[in-house]
C-alpha cells in the first residue's frame, strides 16, 4: 500500500492537472465577477488562488 501512495497518487494528480489545461486568468467586471481561471482542456472555471491559474482553485460556475 505504501508503494501505491508514493508512486500512483502523484501520477493521478498529474493526469488530472493535464486534463484541465491550459488554464487562463479571466475576469468579467461588467457582471461583478473578479478574477477566475478558465481551463480549455475541460471547459470549466475555477477560483484564482493568489492571482494564478497554476494550480487552479475550487471549481465554480463559469460566467455567461
Amino acid at each position: 500500500m505504501k508503494f501505491f501512495s508514493i508512486a500512483i497518487v502523484p501520477l493521478v494528480f498529474a493526469a488530472l492537472a493535464s486534463a484541465q489545461g491550459p488554464c487562463y486568468n479571466q475576469a468579467d467586471p461588467d457582471n461583478g465577477i473578479g478574477n477566475y481561471c478558465y481551463c480549455e482542456g475541460n471547459g470549466l472555471c475555477y477560483t484564482n488562488p493568489q492571482g494564478q491559474c497554476n494550480p487552479v482553485g475550487t471549481q465554480i460556475n463559469c460566467p455567461e
